[in-house]
Order: C-alpha cells, then sequence, then structure tokens
C-alpha cells in the first residue's frame, strides 16, 4: 500500500529548519549577557537567563519534533519503495547519495566542533558565574573582562552552529528530493489506477 508523504515532509522540512535556526540563535546568546552586563541589575541578568533557559527549552522540544517527523517521513518513504516493487530500500541512491554523504559529514563536523567548543568554554565556567551573579546583584565589573568572556563563548559556539545549518540545508534537500521523486511516481500511478477506480496517498 502506497502511504501519504508529503504532508510529513513539510513536517520534517520545518522542523529540521526551525531547529537549526534556534540553535544559531543560541550561539549569540552570549550577546544577551554582555548587553547585561553593560548596565548591572537583577532585571538584565532575569532576562538574559530567561532567554537562555527558554532557548534551550525550544531548542529541545524542535529537536523532539524533528526526530518524530523524520521518522514518520522515513517509515513511510521506505514503505513505499516496497509499494514501488523496488527491493531495496534505501531512499538515497545515484547523485541523492552523495547529499547523504554531505549531510553525515556536516552533521558528525557540527557535532564535534560543538563538543570541542564546550570543552574549550569550560575554562572560563567560573568567572562567567562570577560575572553573572555580579551583574544579577547590581555591582560594578569588569567590562573587558566580560567582553573577553562572553566574545570568546560567542566565537567558539558559532563554528558548530555554522555547521549543523549546513546540515539542517541538505536535509532539506534530501528530503525534498526523495518526496518529489515519490510524488511523480505516485502521480504516474493514480493516472494509471484512475480508470479502475483506486486511490493512492500523495
Amino acid at each position: 500500500m502506497i502511504r501519504a508523504i508529503s504532508h510529513w515532509a513539510t513536517a520534517a522540512m520545518a522542523a529540521v529548519a526551525g531547529t537549526a535556526l534556534v540553535y544559531l540563535l543560541l550561539a549569540f546568546l552570549p550577546l544577551a549577557d554582555l548587553w547585561a552586563a553593560r548596565d548591572p541589575g537583577p532585571h538584565r541578568e532575569a532576562l538574559a537567563a530567561a532567554l537562555r533557559i527558554g532557548g534551550w527549552g525550544l531548542l529541545f522540544a524542535l529537536a523532539v519534533t524533528t526526530a518524530v517527523a523524520t521518522a514518520g517521513w522515513a517509515a513511510r518513504a521506505r514503505s513505499n519503495l516496497v509499494a514501488f516493487g523496488l527491493r531495496s530500500r534505501r531512499l538515497a541512491r545515484g547523485r541523492t547519495a552523495v547529499l547523504v554523504w554531505l549531510l553525515w559529514g556536516s552533521a558528525f563536523a557540527g557535532a564535534g566542533a560543538a563538543l570541542l567548543g564546550l570543552i574549550a568554554g569550560l575554562d572560563d565556567r567560573e568567572e562567567i558565574a562570577d560575572v553573572r551573579g555580579r551583574v544579577a546583584a547590581g555591582h560594578p565589573i569588569d567590562h573587558d573582562l566580560a567582553a573577553h568572556l562572553f566574545g570568546r563563548q560567542l566565537v567558539l559556539g558559532l563554528p558548530s552552529a555554522a555547521l549543523f545549518v549546513l546540515a539542517a540545508a541538505v536535509a532539506v534537500l534530501l528530503i525534498g528530493r526523495v518526496t518529489g521523486v515519490q510524488c511523480g511516481r505516485i502521480a504516474r500511478l493514480r493516472a494509471a489506477l484512475a480508470v479502475a477506480g483506486g486511490t493512492i496517498g500523495a
């Protein structure tokens, strides 16, 4: 039985793109800390903390949505391969396989960059916590130190964000290409079965 795939593809592409966008925005969160440090006070620090918590919470929710939507799309796409009478259940073949390699390469590179950035940033953890505490208390701080600490966090986070955006772009292209091929095949089968009164998902 041929299963509907287009709606799942749309959901998967939107979730992938949203997750990458939020991760990119999270890479710029140190700017919120730097903004709070320019005028120490509990209100600014509370806003910066809320942005951090809300941003990571949103990223988690989108990541779960991406996993569910992508898994649903892939399951239906593979099921359709069987319905089409193809022996292989590989979604990407030929030129499309290049997108798969590029996707995995950029995703693993992004994960590696994120891990290295996290490890490198551990050196500043105590100083960052101290600066945030002083900002929350409204105490004066060393602005040069704050610029150095949060600027370094920004620099450490951007490479992985850029690589994940690349991976997301490739994933969207891959999903779109596989879905387009299957929808084209479904359209041809629908036309062939129209006389018999059969119905096929899209």
